[in-house]
């Protein structure tokens, strides 16, 4: 049912109307942002097309057999096709690239299909699954030319597809040139230019919008409980429209490293220089790379939220529930909020290739430290 989409409206209506319309196409790009709900749809459009008992002709009705198979993704007109790791007859153009795997990767392949079946808006993590493989655009080539159920589409979606490779691309080529017409293709990526031209011009284009903060608020609140409004609020203006990033930073330290940083922007402007270095040891402890880069985020939202208060927008502040704190601060100190925040955004760009990401910190401070005047 649609009602299991978050947001996406226009998606949807361009669907209904391809649906009603009955002008199916045999391929079909979805391209956005990660993280929006392409594969969600692509699963939603594929119920619906082979539905069995359709509600008012433009929306599956998820509970007929078909709807049922479609949505556990172990349906006979339905393949879900994603990276793999090497199996170990790989170069087998007989063999399902699945049923090749080595053990360990075969039980993670079916513990992340389960995840992804619960939740169609999961990302499925398997270790050293870093592309599609050829033989998993072979098994499709056997399977698009079989004859199919009477009735029913033979539908294949291929998610975050910019990860075939070369191989796997040219022989996709091929399929795309003599499409059977009982069969449908789609294909998710949130990088459409990493595609092949020869790909992407034979495939109808539809684009992605991301989640608006209503309908992202919405969903926190549902997902979790004890969430407050205003903490569902803060989630959902950084999460950039993406329902995989607000879950992702509901699930993380968000709050408590956002503490964290006010904190290290008081020691700084205090001079405390002993609890600015606990600060930032206990921030890269861990060597955990992601959570530095939620900290340095969170300073550029905060330095952000600054210019805003200061320009008197207080309604567009990301940290509403710090308001008052956030007043104080920008008539106490005058700053250079835009070049602390290319100071910030510099070193997160270098995150990635500095080992000392403790040393990486400490010079971020100083240069924090050197735009501040006491007004």
């Amino acid at each position: 049912m649609w009602s299991n989409i978050i947001g996406q409206e226009r998606v949807i209506k361009i669907l209904k109307n391809i649906y009603s319309s009955n002008k199916i196409s045999h391929a079909y790009f979805f391209y956005g942002k990660e993280g929006i709900g392409k594969d969600a749809v692509a699963i939603e459009f594929a119920k619906l097309i082979n539905c069995e008992n359709k509600i008012d002709g433009i929306e599956a009705c998820d509970n007929c057999s078909s709807c049922r198979q479609i949505s556990s993704l172990n349906s006979t007109s339905f393949r879900f096709i994603t990276a793999l790791p090497s199996g170990r007859k790989e170069t087998s153009e007989d063999d399902n690239p699945v049923n090749t795997l080595k053990q360990e990767d075969y039980d993670i392949f079916l513990e992340e299909i389960e995840k992804k079946s619960k939740d169609n808006y999961y990302k499925i993590n398997i270790p050293n699954a870093n592309d599609i493989k050829i033989s998993s655009i072979r098994q499709i080539k056997k399977e698009i030319y079989l004859t199919g159920v009477k009735g029913k589409k033979k539908i294949f979606l291929i998610s975050n597809s910019d990860l075939m490779n070369p191989q796997s691309s040219n022989s996709f080529l091929k399929i795309l040139e003599e499409p059977p017409g009982d069969s449908l293709i789609i294909l998710t990526t949130s990088r459409l230019n990493a595609m092949l031209s020869t790909i992407t011009g034979r495939c109808q284009k539809i684009r992605f919008d991301p989640v608006n903060k209503d309908d992202l608020t919405k969903f926190l609140l549902e997902f979790n409980s004890e969430l407050k409004e205003t903490e569902a609020e803060i989630y959902a203006n950084i999460s950039d429209g993406s329902i995989l990033k607000c879950k992702n930073i509901t699930e993380s330290y968000f709050l408590e490293l956002r503490e964290k940083m006010i904190e290290m922007l008081i020691a700084l402007v205090t001079n405390k220089s002993i609890t600015l270095s606990n600060i930032i040891s206990a921030i890269v402890s861990e060597k955990d790379k992601e959570k530095i880069r939620q900290f340095l985020l969170l300073i550029i939202i905060w330095f952000r939220d600054v210019i805003l208060v200061s320009n008197g927008e207080k309604s567009n502040v990301i940290n509403k529930d710090r308001i008052e704190r956030l007043e104080k601060f920008s008539k106490l100190y005058k700053t250079d909020n835009y070049k602390i925040i290319n100071y910030v955004e510099d070193s997160y760009k270098e995150l990635e290739q500095n080992l000392n990401t403790e040393l990486l910190l400490i010079n971020l401070t100083f240069k924090i430290k050197s735009e501040f005047k006491i007004l």
